[in-house]
Order: C-alpha cells, then sequence, then structure tokens
C-alpha cells in the first residue's frame, strides 16, 4: 500500500480452522504432494483445544505412508469424497 503497510486477501485455506471440520456434513481431508488422500477424524486435536487453528498451522502434525512430514487440509463436505480416498495419511502428533 502507499503507506508501505501490506496488505494481503484471506484465502479460504486461511480462514478455515480446525474447528469447522466438526460442523454437520463436513469432514476433514488430508491430500498429500504424492496424490494420496484420506478422511481424518479431527477428535485428537479438538481434545487438545486446537479448534481455533487455522488448518494451514496443523498441516506440520501429518504424516503419510509415503515418508512425507507434511500434507495439506482441507474441510469437503460428505458428498465430496473422491473414490477410493481409504489413504494412509495419519495425524502424528
Amino acid at each position: 500500500m502507499a503507506d508501505g503497510t501490506s496488505w494481503r486477501a484471506a484465502t479460504p485455506q486461511d480462514t478455515a480452522r480446525l474447528g469447522h471440520a466438526s460442523a454437520g456434513r463436513s469432514t476433514l481431508w488430508a491430500r498429500c504432494g504424492c496424490g494420496e488422500q484420506a478422511v481424518l477424524d479431527p477428535a485428537p486435536w479438538l481434545g487438545q483445544g486446537l479448534s481455533r487453528h487455522p488448518l494451514s498451522a496443523l498441516e506440520d502434525r501429518l504424516r503419510c505412508g509415503c515418508g512425507a512430514r507434511q500434507a495439506r487440509l482441507e474441510i469437503r463436505g460428505l458428498a465430496e469424497a473422491p473414490p477410493g480416498a481409504a489413504g494412509a495419511i495419519f495425524i502424528f502428533r
């Protein structure tokens, strides 16, 4: 901006919070760079009081079967489940 400050438009990924995954008809999904996808149960994180954390802050707490130590988190509706998405992505901590 002209006064030297910066402004960045919030993307849906920035505004999505873990608590949104517990809303009715919503599911938490993880997608690894290798193409693996899995539905996750957010209960362990919610039990730690992390419901207000943005999803991007929790992505390094995932592990994929391919060895990756990070996966992208998304909130999807129940009807958006891709076929064969049993996946091997797990909550690490």
